[in-house]
């Protein structure tokens, strides 16, 4: 699948959001998270598409080589770093570390604070463990079955299980495999229908997004909240959340009035998106703590910037290689 330029704008939105709510508190922006999620489903679905001419074998050996150098490396180069700051006390849970960091915070297990958004990669991650089998075995018409199936599953799932804390909905993969299917979804229409979605994708894309947020708003205003942990919270809320996303996703697609997605900012902002987003966290803690606000937040997304601008030229571009997605 041929490099999406504008999809580089997606992931600079996602990643800008998500910084912006952890620096500045804003609520709404954590589903930068939700967005990277179904970008996750869409190229990862590409890309397995294009390796089914293989063996299985093959596949997995060069899926999983490519994504040990995007993922795994910057991963533990960044573990390592982290623990010259914050000790080496999280080691005692290493096994976490591995594919299922999302368990942490649910299980209330100590872990440094910087550590905090690696989360969202062990979903990442497991995901990466069964799509591979769904993608190779399956017909396309059988995989996007299995997607609205997983799709449709995800909120009766929210709505049926009550945790003591909202972090288990919020975490664990089973609640939150509704993003990454739809990802995968709509890769399967793009690949199949083009041209239906750059027709439509705009006039659809953009009302869902202002309907994902105005149910958003509306359920706020009622009181409900993810962190209420309420089950019209854990099934709407994040209804909406998708929505929104995936109707970015479509407006992206569509291609009509992109260009600020693929203005000169925004695409490196979304290269270097994987590090920053490993790091932020941690800039956030370190420069908050001598000096918060506009300023603070300021100089954390400077040195976030910086730090994964010398993480991309000196190592995760020689890594990967030539991109295409």
């Amino acid at each position: 699948m041929s490099r999406i330029r504008q999809l580089d704008g997606v992931r600079a939105l996602a990643i800008l959001a998500v910084f912006i709510h952890h620096a500045l508190r804003v609520k709404l922006l954590w589903m930068g998270v939700d967005l990277f999620f179904i970008l996750s489903g869409f190229l990862i679905t590409g890309v397995l598409l294009d390796l089914k001419e293989l063996s299985f074998g093959q596949v997995l050996a060069r899926f999983y080589a490519r994504r040990a150098r995007r993922i795994l490396i910057p991963y533990l180069i960044f573990l390592a770093l982290a623990t010259l700051f914050v000790g080496t006390a999280w080691m005692r849970y290493w096994y976490f570390y591995i594919l299922a960091t999302n368990f942490v915070i649910p299980l209330n297990i100590p872990q440094p604070g910087v550590f905090a958004p690696l989360w969202s990669l062990a979903v990442e991650e497991q995901f990466y463990l069964v799509w591979p089998f769904a993608v190779y075995f399956l017909s396309q018409r059988n995989l996007r079955r299995l997607c609205l199936f997983l799709v449709l599953l995800a909120p009766i799932l929210r709505g049926s299980f009550h945790f003591s804390a909202h972090w288990f909905i919020f975490m664990l993969t089973p609640f939150r495999m509704d993003l990454l299917a739809i990802g995968s979804l709509l890769c399967l229409e793009w690949r199949q229908n083009p041209e239906r979605i750059r027709k439509w994708g705009a006039k659809i894309g953009i009302p869902l997004s202002c309907a994902g947020l105005a149910l958003i708003f509306y359920l706020s205003r009622l009181g409900y909240s993810t962190d209420g942990n309420t089950t019209v919270g854990n099934v709407l809320i994040y209804e909406g959340c998708l929505a929104t996303c995936f109707g970015v996703m479509l407006y992206a697609l569509g291609g009509w009035a992109v260009g600020w997605l693929q203005s000169a900012p925004l695409t490196f902002i979304g290269r270097i998106s994987y590090s920053m987003y490993l790091v932020h966290v941690g800039f956030i803690l370190i420069v908050f703590a001598r000096l918060q606000g506009l300023a603070g937040t300021a100089i954390a997304f400077t040195l976030t910037i910086g730090y994964a601008t010398i993480s991309w030229y000196a190592l995760e571009r020689r890594l990967l290689g030539p991109r295409k997605i």
